[in-house]
């Protein structure tokens, strides 16, 4: 048709814009997740005032990604638009289920066993009721949504965010701090 009338003329569809996404998702993402971790351990760095405890959480907070991205590979939830937001956002969420621990980890004496057990015992029914439960039964409920994009990407997504930050915060990470978490608080930054 372009030799016929002598215009340039291609294809369009409502579709193609959609389509379109899936030619850099990846790189995006990976951009994304990128600038959300380092933001994690600035504002923990910040936060903490201890260098290696802010590695700690950034390198398990990278750890659950790497596991919600697996989980999406066997739940079949495809890279796009909208699960590149929700690994992001997971970022943010997997934070929560580790930075308390460690905070009181940070501020209790002893040696790392005592300080784990401390810690565990006096966060962890806060990270679990407060944190895992309410997200697990605000997440709950979009299973029984009739939308596919609610079934998909928001309820398995977000129900594997709940159950990976909760098994990696409550289960891994008290053992990681008993075996290598740093020196209890003495001052106001620390490396180790």
């Amino acid at each position: 048709m372009s030799k016929t009338f002598g215009l340039d003329i291609f294809p369009y569809s409502v579709f193609y814009v959609f389509f379109e996404q899936y030619l850099y998702i990846e790189s995006v993402a990976l951009l994304c997740i990128g600038v959300a971790a380092a933001a994690v351990f600035v504002v923990t760095l910040v936060l903490m005032g201890n260098l290696f405890m802010s590695i700690i959480i950034v390198a398990l907070v990278l750890l659950m990604e790497l596991d919600i991205v697996g989980v999406m590979y066997l739940w079949d939830v495809n890279l796009n638009a909208v699960s590149t937001v929700n690994l992001v956002m997971a970022i943010g969420i997997s934070v929560e289920f580790c930075v308390h621990m460690c905070h009181t980890f940070m501020n209790t004496p002893g040696t790392r066993e005592q300080r784990a057990r401390v810690a565990l015992v006096e966060m962890g029914s806060s990270v679990l009721k407060g944190i895992t439960l309410t997200k697990f039964v605000g997440v709950i409920v979009l299973a029984f949504s009739t939308s596919e994009i609610f079934r998909v990407y928001y309820f398995r997504m977000f129900f594997t965010i709940v159950i990976v930050g909760a098994l990696h915060g409550l289960l891994f990470l008290p053992v990681i701090l008993a075996t290598i978490g740093p020196r209890p608080r003495t001052k106001a930054f620390a490396i180790f």
